[in-house]
C-alpha cells in the first residue's frame, strides 16, 4: 500500500487533501498530521482578535471537511527524514511515507529584533488572537470601568496590521457601549516603515484604508522601522519611542523553522524550492506548496505571493500530481494565476484591487469578500454546512 502523508493542514494541505481524495485511491492510505484538529481561516484572525466567539466560525475541524476520508494525526513535527523517509513527531511517532507533501506554512518572523519576540504578541495563531483580545478586554474593562486609555501598538501596517487597526476601532466602540466606558479609552499607532499602509498595493486602496481608519484615536508612524523593544517602549531607527501597553506584531512571516531544521535544503528566506509540479529540488517523491515553497513564475522571474489563493491552488495542484505520480501519468505543470486582493476596512466595506486595474470600493467589495469566502466554504465543506457558516459569519463575528 501507497502512504501519502501531507504535513499540515493550512489552504495548501486541506486543498491537496480533498483533491487526492476525489480520486480512487485503492491501495493507497492518506494520512494528514496538523499541531491542531481544525483547519484555520487565517484571513479572518483579525476578526478573532476582537470576536466573542473566535472558533466558531474560523476553526472548522479536519473531521467535518474530511469525513472519514483520511487519517488525521494531531501532533507536532518534529524531524522529517527525506533520506529514509520518516516524519518523527512531538508524540515521538515514527510515520513512514512513500510520498510527501509539506504544507507547514508559515510563522511569525522576528528578524533579529532586540526585544521584539519577548515583548510582542504576534497575530499569527488563534490562541494570539485570543490573547490580544483576552488582554485589551482586561485592561480596558476591568471591575467594569474605564481604568486609564491604554496604548495598543501595531508594528506592521500590512494587511493584517491595517485590517486589525480597522477592527480594533470597531471592538473599542463595542467595549464602550456594553461596559460604559470612554468611547475613547484606546489609542492606537500603527509603525510602519514606509511612507503608507499597505506598500504593496495600488495607493488608491492605501489612501483609502488610510481614510477608513482616520481617528483621533488613530496615529501613523510611517518612515521608521523598529529596532528595539522594551517591557513597555518601543524604538525605531528614526530616534523615535512609542509607549505601549499592548504590543501586537504583524510585521513579517518565515517559512516553518522544522524545514530548515531537518536538513532539507532552503532558500534564504527558508523556502524549499520547487519546480513546475511542485516538486522539490533533487527530491523527486517530496512535494511542497503554500508559504513553505519558493515556486518562481516564467513569466515575472518572481515569487508567487505567500497569499490563501496561492497556498490553495498550490495544494491542489501537488495533491493532483502525487496522484499522478503514483498512477504513473503525466505530471501536470503549476500556474501561477493572480485574481487580485481584497482587503476588509470596517463593517460592510471593503476595497478589491482586481485585474486589469479593476477597483471595487465600499459595499461591492464586502460582498465580493463575502462571495470569496462562500466559495471557500463549499469548496471544503457539504452545502449546508459551508452556507451555514456563511451566512452566519458576519452576525457571530460581530456579537
Amino acid at each position: 500500500m501507497q502512504h501519502i502523508v501531507i504535513l499540515g493542514g493550512g489552504f495548501a494541505g486541506v486543498a491537496a487533501g480533498i483533491s487526492l481524495t476525489k480520486h480512487k485511491l485503492a491501495d493507497i492510505k492518506v494520512t494528514l498530521i496538523d499541531k491542531h484538529s481544525y483547519h484555520l481561516f487565517t484571513p479572518s484572525l483579525y476578526e478573532a482578535a476582537t470576536s466573542e466567539t473566535p472558533t466558531k466560525n474560523i476553526a472548522i475541524p479536519f473531521k467535518e471537511i474530511f469525513d472519514g476520508k483520511m487519517e488525521l494525526i494531531q501532533d507536532i513535527v518534529t524531524n522529517i527524514d527525506t533520506a529514509k523517509k520518516v516524519i518523527t513527531t512531538d508524540k515521538k511517532l515514527q510515520i513512514q511515507y512513500d510520498y510527501l507533501l509539506i504544507t507547514l506554512g508559515s510563522e511569525t518572523a522576528f528578524h533579529h529584533i532586540e526585544g521584539l519576540k519577548e515583548n510582542a504578541i504576534s497575530l499569527k495563531t488563534l490562541e494570539e488572537a485570543v490573547a490580544i483580545k483576552d488582554k485589551i478586554k482586561l485592561m480596558c474593562c476591568q471591575e467594569g470601568k474605564c481604568n486609564k486609555k491604554i496604548k495598543v501598538v501595531i508594528g506592521g501596517g500590512g494587511f493584517s496590521g491595517t485590517e486589525l487597526a480597522e477592527e480594533l476601532l470597531t471592538y473599542n466602540e463595542k467595549l464602550a457601549k456594553q461596559h460604559h466606558l470612554a468611547k475613547d479609552c484606546m489609542d492606537i499607532t500603527i509603525i510602519q516603515g514606509s511612507d503608507r499602509l499597505l506598500k504593496e498595493l495600488d495607493t488608491h486602496v492605501s489612501d483609502l484604508a488610510q481614510k477608513r481608519i482616520n481617528n483621533p484615536q488613530v496615529h501613523f508612524a510611517f518612515g521608521g522601522h523598529i529596532a528595539k523593544v522594551t517591557k513597555s517602549s518601543i524604538f525605531t531607527d528614526n530616534k523615535k519611542e512609542y509607549p505601549f501597553d499592548i504590543f501586537i506584531w504583524t510585521g513579517g512571516v518565515t517559512a516553518n523553522h522544522i524545514i530548515k531544521d531537518s536538513k532539507i535544503p532552503v532558500t534564504p528566506h527558508n523556502q524549499i524550492e520547487v519546480n513546475d509540479f511542485l516538486q522539490a529540488d533533487k527530491l523527486d517523491h517530496v512535494f511542497a506548496a503554500g508559504d513553505v515553497a519558493q515556486y518562481i513564475d516564467p513569466k515575472t522571474q518572481k515569487s508567487a505571493p505567500g497569499v490563501a489563493q496561492v497556498a490553495e491552488e498550490q495544494g491542489a495542484a501537488a495533491g493532483e500530481n502525487i496522484f499522478r505520480m503514483i498512477a504513473k501519468k503525466p505530471l501536470v505543470k503549476y500556474n501561477y494565476r493572480h485574481f487580485g486582493y481584497i482587503v476588509p476596512m470596517r463593517g460592510r466595506f471593503a476595497s478589491a484591487e482586481l485585474m486589469y486595474g479593476i477597483h471595487l470600493d465600499g459595499f461591492l467589495g464586502w460582498v465580493l469578500q463575502q462571495l470569496v469566502f462562500l466559495r471557500y466554504m463549499l469548496g471544503i465543506l457539504p452545502f449546508w454546512k459551508a452556507f451555514r457558516k456563511w451566512n452566519t459569519f458576519e452576525l457571530q463575528l460581530k456579537q
